[in-house]
């Protein structure tokens, strides 16, 4: 592949390419077969295979799989160029990935499908999604338990940020100087919940979201654990919001985004909670 390669990450392989890989059943009426390798590897030599994720087209993008909110499942918009036809909603999923040699790649796929494009945006949720399959923080496991004692508690979240999550730019906890440590059971965590909104696309309306929903976090956690001076568990000291505009580098780094995985543990009851270094192999 030379430097004028005309694949970039987020580019979807034509029907043709598609079924010369064997990755899509004939016709492929409800699948698209995304390119998610980055674009330097793409043009590497010393890269030897091309990385795809085989998606399902849906009817709609749910916001909660959008803009990288879920670790696992990703909801695409990709804009239809031919006769403006609109645009189309694709999942992804990484259990769908797959790997093609890239020779062959090179052999069988001239060119992306031109009728499909990802915005700026979307491409930013795809590097965001893909980077925190394995960047995504690990909270303590005493942490977990305490909210996996909960068992509603999941639920709940999804449900109350479900109808706010247009202008929701993630969700972060901060455990403060506990943030690594395992605590005995007779030592709370102090935690504080910050909802970081898009002040720019949303402005005062996502404003005013955020600070509905981060009162109902707070009546949530306060319910589920009891208010700070009487949690024996979790003590929930604060849950704010915070412009985007005004969430700098020194915040990333000193606090967690907590990702919805209810989804997943809701599908698969049956599954243990896994500690941290104890997933086996």
């Amino acid at each position: 592949m030379s430097d004028c390669d005309p694949w970039r990450q987020g580019s979807v392989l034509t029907t043709e390419h598609a079924k010369a890989f064997d990755l899509c059943a004939s016709p492929m009426p409800d699948e698209r077969v995304v390119v998610i390798s980055h674009d330097c590897d793409i043009r590497s030599s010393q890269e030897t295979t091309v990385e795809v994720i085989i998606g399902n087209v849906i009817a709609r993008a749910d916001p909660m799989y959008e803009n990288a909110r879920h670790p696992r499942v990703l909801h695409l918009t990709f804009f239809v160029q031919e006769q403006n036809k609109g645009e189309i909603y694709v999942e992804l999923r990484h259990s769908n990935r797959r790997t093609i040699q890239k020779d062959e790649f090179s052999k069988h796929s001239d060119s992306p499908d031109p009728n499909l494009i990802l915005s700026s945006d979307e491409k930013r949720a795809l590097k965001q999604w893909l980077a925190a399959r394995y960047g995504r923080p690990a909270f303590p496991n005493a942490f977990e338990r305490r909210l996996k004692e909960k068992k509603i508690i999941y639920k709940k979240i999804a449900h109350i940020l479900k109808p706010n999550s247009k202008y929701l730019v993630g969700l972060f906890f901060d455990l403060g100087e506990d943030r690594n440590c395992e605590l005995e059971d007779d030592k709370p965590y102090n935690l504080s919940i910050y909802l970081v909104y898009d002040a720019i696309e949303g402005g005062i309306l996502a404003r005013e979201s955020a600070e509905k929903t981060a009162k109902k976090l707070e009546t949530l956690f306060y319910d589920a654990f009891g208010k700070p001076s009487e949690a024996a568990k979790l003590a929930l000291e604060n849950c704010g919001v915070i412009a985007d505009t005004h969430f700098s580098l020194a915040d990333i780094r000193k606090i967690d985004q907590w990702r919805i995985e209810y989804i997943s543990l809701q599908n698969d009851p049956s599954d243990d909670f896994i500690e941290t270094g104890k997933i086996p192999v």
